[in-house]
């Protein structure tokens, strides 16, 4: 039986400009509704995993950042991860030559050194403005905490940078394209199914009996921990060879879980 339904956002459940499906919003709430609980896993800052709950219109667990924090639906601290301060200094001296835009995140700000058009467009995409800080560099480690660092650009590029950021920092870190458009760079065992480990072994529950959705490479993770995996038709190749079986919609996953018997139904109240 699943007694977690986890979702990834942008690509997944979120579209472009913040849209989200009403089929999947119907399914999401009755799915709840009948006792299966949702967690969000996402790329975004928590804050902003909150604003798509409250538009759903749902509660739900939120592991966010790739998994940096975990919050429970209570919304009690579960776990929480930043970059040691060297290492996240050593990381953006390297990449600043980069022809690329460069990002900074703590846990509910995102900073850059310079404004471009680039940093509108991200802007558009998110649920706060980036703020722009050319002194960024001399204030990590002191007045800014990285919990993400991650590199902007179009999708050659970042399957491009994505290798080199591997093949510069190997071991020290984990870094993963989580969208088409950008290389998160994360400290060391930070993705989402640490995550969603610190989760789940707070409430009890063993990896099989979560049910996950994705499109990206940092869902990768979480889809290697559960049998029950499905991905996004939209997914690169290499993304759905990881994942169990292969959806258009979120709601068509949980229409799938429910066929195969593995959702709770809600009881039926007998008039006696």
């Amino acid at each position: 039986m699943i007694k977690l339904f986890v979702t990834d956002l942008d690509g997944t459940l979120l579209g472009q400009d913040h849209y989200i499906k009403n089929e999947d919003v119907d399914a999401l709430k009755k799915m709840i509704e009948h006792g299966t609980p949702l967690a969000v896993a996402s790329g975004r800052m928590d804050h902003e995993i909150s604003e798509v709950l409250k538009r759903v219109g749902v509660n739900g667990h939120r592991v966010s950042q790739n998994g940096a924090f975990v919050f429970d639906n209570q919304n009690k601290p579960v776990h929480a991860k930043t970059f040691d301060p060297d290492l996240a200094r050593r990381i953006v001296h390297e990449i600043d030559a980069e022809p690329m835009v460069k990002t900074v995140s703590t846990a509910d700000e995102t900073f850059t050194k310079e404004h471009s058009h680039w940093i509108d467009l991200i802007s558009e995409q998110m649920f706060h403005d980036i703020i722009v800080k050319p002194e960024l560099h001399e204030l990590i480690g002191t007045k800014v905490t990285p919990s993400k660092i991650t590199l902007h650009g179009e999708e050659s590029d970042v399957i491009k940078a994505a290798d080199k950021v591997a093949r510069t920092f190997g071991e020290e870190i984990d870094s993963f394209i989580s969208h088409e458009t950008c290389v998160d760079m994360m400290p060391k065992n930070i993705n989402k199914q640490s995550g969603l480990k610190k989760l789940i072994e707070g409430l009890g529950l063993a990896p099989e009996e979560v049910a996950c959705v994705g499109d990206s490479f940092n869902d990768v993770s979480m889809f290697e921990m559960t049998p029950h995996s499905y991905v996004m038709s939209t997914a690169r190749d290499e993304v759905k060879e990881k994942a169990g079986t292969v959806v258009d919609h979120v709601h068509e996953a949980i229409e799938d879980l429910d066929k195969k018997g593995l959702l709770k139904k809600q009881e039926q109240v007998v008039d006696v």
